[in-house]
């Protein structure tokens, strides 16, 4: 049993019943197994899958599937150790993200994004986002502990491993990092030379300087990789344990309208973390 954290717990429970969306309601039902009327109401909501197995773009009905939302959708499930109550569901969307794997190893989102009003990092044909892209599917892969899609993580990591470079990293953003090196010392070890320049680089983050929602999501790469005890995870845990605000919530980079999805997540990481 780890320490528990000085938090507002009821705080954060009681900020995301009031300004949470239905889906964050739900997850923290699940996480307090307040089970009386949860899945039905979950099953309903798993009707926003589209038949291809993904989750619309920007989570809105009826649009094309991308595998950035796919991911978010589901990676809740993977944190509370439920994804057995989603296991259709969730095969779907694996398969959705599977069948987007290029045969040199990377993912990116499908070309017909480019006909909606989407992000940077979501541009597909650039090896930075082609890198970002490999990097959280291969992290979200590792989380499903099943052994089913080993070939398709040895492609991932022989992509990365092409595009490493021990002076500079990867040629992408930070979250690539994050979600790339626990991977990395999951399948190739400690003492594999990318696991550890790695690891060298991801400990000079100026971790102050990053919201609360890029810092709980450094440590869900951890837990889906088997590393929940690296001093990495403590050492943001005790950043998070200052973040709280006062009405209860964590901020997101992405504004107010997304802080309760950021508390939940908060919540659910310490909780799986038996800090809570």
């Amino acid at each position: 049993m780890m320490k528990e954290v000085s938090i507002d717990v009821e705080k954060a429970i009681n900020f995301i019943r009031d300004k949470g969306k239905n889906i964050d309601k739900l997850k923290l039902c699940l996480m307090l197994d307040e089970n009386s009327d949860t899945m039905d109401k979950l099953s309903n909501y798993l009707t926003l899958q589209n038949p291809d197995g993904g989750i619309p773009f920007r989570m809105r009905k009826d649009c094309i599937s991308t595998i950035g939302p796919t991911i978010t959708f589901f990676k809740d499930f993977l944190i509370l150790d439920k994804k057995d109550i989603v296991s259709e569901f969730l095969d779907n969307a694996v398969n959705f993200i599977l069948e987007n794997q290029h045969e040199d190893g990377f993912f990116e989102e499908p070309i017909s994004i480019k006909n909606f009003d989407y992000s940077p990092w979501e541009t597909p044909g650039t090896v930075p986002n082609r890198i970002y892209c490999t990097s959280i599917v291969l992290n979200f892969l590792l989380g499903l502990r099943d052994t089913r899609y080993g070939k398709m993580i040895q492609k991932c990591i022989m992509y990365l491993s092409r595009n490493w470079r021990d002076d500079t990293g990867f040629k992408s953003y930070p979250h690539a990092l994050w979600n790339a090196i626990p991977s990395f010392i999951k399948i190739k070890g400690m003492e594999d030379s990318i696991s550890l320049r790695g690891l060298e680089m991801l400990q000079t983050f100026q971790l102050n300087s990053y919201p609360s929602s890029s810092l709980v999501w450094m440590i869900e790469s951890f837990i889906n990789t088997d590393l929940e005890k690296h001093d990495c995870v403590s050492t943001i845990v005790e950043l998070l344990e200052q973040r709280q605000l006062s009405d209860g919530r964590w901020a997101s980079e992405d504004g107010e309208e997304y802080d309760p999805s950021t508390t939940l997540t908060v919540l659910l990481v310490l909780n799986r973390l038996n800090y809570i």
